[in-house]
């Protein structure tokens, strides 16, 4: 989460260079990023993948779990 929200910033600040530090740190954003870490589609399918041992490929863990849902373009392979 600290290297997430360390890019986060880094990014921001590339769109929009005036964008103060302390925005980073008020409850919507930290609360958004803990959301994406722990309840994201991708971690969910993540930890069911390492909690199978990898017999099942991302993919199939996918069209079980999302129910249609993709995963997010970054891929763990």
């Amino acid at each position: 989460m600290r290297l997430g929200l360390r890019e986060m910033k880094a990014f921001s600040k590339l769109l929009f260079p005036s964008v103060k530090d302390s925005t980073f740190f008020e409850s919507c954003g930290v609360a958004d990023l803990i959301t994406t870490c722990l309840g994201g589609r991708n971690r969910k399918v993540a930890e069911a993948y390492a909690k199978n041992g990898g017999r099942r490929s991302f993919d199939e863990l996918e069209a079980d779990m999302l129910q249609g849902q993709k995963l997010e373009s970054m891929r763990i392979m």
